[in-house]
Order: structure tokens, then sequence, then C-alpha cells
């Protein structure tokens, strides 16, 4: 399946550049990956990316080893975790995701203004296992 610009996936997890001004990231998942590990795991390789090769188009392969479950196949932080986090956190920074779940190509032009950090809360009951605090202050009053 064709993804992004180009579809060259990384034989190894990490980053490698691209033909066509690409830059292309493959993050494995294994089983004892928590969803808050690969959270930041990804953020930073899409942030590597991003600094070794700046304005590239960035596409981001995934693969999941274990984390089995209900929904369509995956347990519950890893649905959520390509669903959410992968294609609404990550998503805008990218020009294409190839995930287990699905493959996308970003129709909107890939956003270069990543911030510095994320933190990632863990899961909540009966919640996202979110916010994400991007380096400022969460707002009591919102």
């Amino acid at each position: 399946m064709n993804v992004g610009p180009v579809y060259q996936k990384p034989q190894s997890p990490g980053v490698e550049p691209g033909p066509e001004n690409t830059a292309h990231i493959l993050y494995r998942v294994e089983p004892d990956t928590t969803f808050e590990q690969a959270a930041a795991d990804t953020f930073n390789l899409v942030l590597q990316a991003q600094k070794d090769y700046p304005g590239r188009a960035r596409v981001l392969y995934l693969e999941i080893n274990g984390h089995t479950g209900t929904q369509f196949g995956f347990d519950g932080d890893f649905f959520e975790f390509q669903q959410e986090y992968l294609q609404g956190f990550l998503g805008p920074f990218l020009s294409g995701l190839d995930l287990p779940l699905l493959s996308v190509f970003n129709p909107r032009p890939q956003r270069n203004d990543l911030p510095d950090k994320i933190e990632v809360d863990g899961p909540t009951a009966g919640g996202f296992p979110f916010p994400l605090n991007h380096g400022q202050p969460e707002n009591p009053n919102h």
C-alpha cells in the first residue's frame, strides 16, 4: 500500500532519509510497551526526523507485536494509540501514516512546528489517556 509521498518502510526501527525529499520513521511496539512509552517514543522519533531532515515529508510506519483485543483486533490502549494519538495528535506533523489499523495520507500540508516535548498522563477511568501538556502549564479555568 502506498502512503505519503513515497512508500519506503525502514528495515529496522528509527529514522531514515528517503528519496524525493522524504524521511521515513519505523516504530515497533512490543508486548511490554505501554501507551505512554509508545507516545513518547514516536513523538521523539518525529522530532528527530524534523531535526535531522528539516522540512522533508515524514512518513511513520507502525508495527505492533501483541496488544491484541476486541477493538478492531487491538487492546483499548493500542487501538486509541493509533486512532487518537497518532492520527489525531501526531498526524498533522506527518505526510503519511502506515498503521496496522489503516494507512492514510495527510491531505493538508505537513506541519513542522512540533513542540519541544510532550507529557502523556496515564489512562483514566472511562477516558482517553490524555491530556497532553505541551510544556505549558495547564489553565485550571478552562
